[in-house]
């Protein structure tokens, strides 16, 4: 039985990991608003949808506090009660383009008790701090890479070397390596220097 115990502990360990590496958040909420599990994009985009202060990276300053946004939370009240009223629910989108935040949201009836939503959340904004912005073919492009390569690659964009990226990122430099060649696969490309020039355009 223990055996069995920890290969299920391994297995949603290994899921959450799998998750956290998404590109885009995943959220979901009870039928009162608490959030029964999210992954780490979640909680950045939360965090940016509720305006916490940013690091200079433009990622969060605290991360503990997880809150859901008001916005998204009364939309999923909104879905709710039309459940509640037993009619059909359709999946809504809420969107602040202009701050390249949207969300699709659904509800995912149990078998026991009321439905949950289901969040998925999606930051289309460059986290760099560079003057110059990501234009839509480089955010294009960072959208194939997963939060922790995208991490990377904006340093890659800033110059830094593999060195100075594991320490700022508190990554083994084997890591960064690894996550380079994530990169270069998933961009088409061969070195670090194409990489800064697709982002740069």
């Amino acid at each position: 039985m223990a055996s069995v115990e920890s290969k299920l502990r391994d297995l949603l360990e290994l899921a959450q990991t799998v998750l956290d590496d998404l590109p885009v958040g995943l959220l979901v909420l009870s039928a009162h608003g608490r959030p029964l599990w999210f992954n780490r994009e979640a909680e950045i985009v939360c965090a940016v949808w509720n305006r916490t202060p940013l690091r200079r990276d433009a990622l969060p300053l605290k991360r503990a506090d997880f809150s859901v946004p008001a916005a998204l939370w009364a939309e999923c009240e909104q879905l709710l009660q039309v459940a509640a009223a037993h009619e059909r629910t359709e999946p809504r989108i809420v969107s602040e383009a202009d701050r390249g935040l949207h969300a699709l949201i659904r509800l995912q009836h149990r078998r026991t008790g009321p439905p949950a939503c289901f969040l998925q959340l999606d930051y289309r904004r460059p986290r760099g701090d560079r003057e110059h912005p990501l234009s839509p073919t480089a955010l294009s492009l960072m959208s194939h890479l997963t939060f922790r390569e995208r991490e990377v690659a904006l340093r890659i964009r800033d110059g830094l070397t593999t060195d100075e990226i594991a320490k700022e990122l508190r990554r083994s430099k084997l890591t960064i390596k690894t996550q380079l060649a994530g990169i270069f696969r998933k961009l088409g490309v061969a070195n670090r220097s194409r990489v800064t020039a697709m982002l740069n355009r």
